[in-house]
């Protein structure tokens, strides 16, 4: 026997469907045209060529201006400058060697200029205030590790070590041939050791 195969089509039973609506109602075409719209959404096609207007243009460079990856415009000095920085400066209280007398307004009837009576240092004091004095010890330490120093430090440094020299010699603490005999005894020790060898 030969099998018959099964259709789903009911035969002329039922109508068939042709592929139009019998919905007429305006609610119902409403609804439809509402569904359309919602689908389309985004841009057009060819959107992201076409040409920005004005408003677009001016938001795009607000946007540029506050993008914090563009970074400073400042120009960075790319060689090392001649003076440098004075912003590391250290703060140093300056007290003056000599004591400051105010003196009181002098009378229009004595119009001889009277020089003002300061009080002089001893020589020893005044060795123990340079060598005490912080400014100093701070120049000559940055001087020793090769920080340049500006003209007007270096001069003021010069200026306070000059000054310790000649309170020194004028003191007979300095002995300018000091090291020239020190060598010639330690050679002296070293000869006389090889004769006893």
């Amino acid at each position: 026997m030969s099998r018959n195969k099964k259709s789903r089509t009911a035969g002329n039973s039922e109508p068939r469907f042709d592929g139009s609506r019998k919905e007429t109602s305006t609610q119902a075409q409403m609804a439809r045209d509402k569904k359309r719209k919602d689908k389309l959404k985004g841009n057009k096609a060819g959107n992201r060529n076409a040409i920005e207007t004005k408003q677009g243009a001016q938001q795009s460079q607000r946007q540029a201006k506050n993008d914090k990856r563009i970074g400073s415009k400042k120009p960075v000095a790319l060689v090392v400058n001649e003076k440098p920085q004075q912003a590391a400066k250290p703060k140093v209280l300056m007290q003056p060697k000599a004591k400051v007398i105010k003196t009181t307004a002098i009378e229009p009837k004595t119009a001889v200029a009277e020089a003002p009576t300061v009080q002089k240092l001893s020589p020893e004091k005044e060795i123990a205030a340079i060598e005490n004095d912080q400014r100093l010890n701070d120049l000559l330490e940055q001087m020793e590790t090769d920080v340049p120093l500006t003209k007007e430090e270096q001069k003021w440094a010069d200026k306070q070590m000059q000054r310790h020299q000649e309170l020194m010699k004028e003191l007979g603490w300095l002995d300018d041939e000091g090291e020239e005999d020190l060598l010639q005894q330690f050679e002296d020790a070293s000869s006389a050791l090889d004769e006893f060898r």
